[in-house]
């Protein structure tokens, strides 16, 4: 290298970077690609949070389809129901229920609907062990229809709460998505 040559880079050298504008050029990109990432930040959170109400609402409406379910189940009663198919069925129906409002009991607008359906439910229970068989012999066989009489209006009141919590699930996705407005 030539004195000349290093005169020039000494004279480069002593000039402050600040004064540089290939200084000011990666400063202004840099700072662009900050902002960027803010707005990708910004924008990956309400994905998230559109992600987790939308997957409530699913949620949601899975419970609702199966409770509509029971619901149908319990307004085909059979007037000739045994004592076997009637606790079959209030089993079946309480296991169910008690499995798709479990994460609702503690909301405030579901606790008491699926406080009044486990009382429903014990009701029915009771009744069903007040026509409960003692004994299988001929001349000990409950009245015709007994088991019917006995549990239809528990199991019409299971029903009406049944219908309820739907409309309660119902109301939350009405107001779900009018706040998203």
């Amino acid at each position: 290298m030539s004195d000349d040559e290093i005169s020039k880079l000494a004279e480069k050298l002593l000039i402050p970077y600040y004064q540089n504008h290939e200084f000011w050029i990666g400063c202004v990109l840099s700072l662009i690609g900050i902002v960027f990432s803010m707005m990708a930040f910004y924008q990956a959170k309400k994905a998230r949070q559109a992600a987790i109400e939308a997957g409530k609402t699913v949620k949601i409406q899975t419970v609702t389809i199966e409770l509509t379910e029971i619901a149908q189940r319990l307004d085909k009663l059979d007037f000739n129901l045994t004592f076997t198919e009637a606790r079959d069925l209030l089993n079946e129906i309480s296991r169910k229920l008690m499995r798709l409002t479990a994460p609702f009991q503690s909301s405030e607008d579901l606790s008491k609907a699926c406080g009044n359906l486990k009382i429903a439910m014990e009701a029915a229970r009771n009744a069903l062990n007040g026509v409960a068989p003692k004994d299988n012999s001929p001349g000990n066989q409950p009245p015709p229809n007994s088991v019917y009489f006995a549990t239809q209006e528990h199991f019409s009141i299971i029903n009406v709460l049944v219908a309820e919590i739907i409309g309660l699930f119902e109301k939350r996705n009405i107001e779900g998505s009018e706040n998203d407005k």
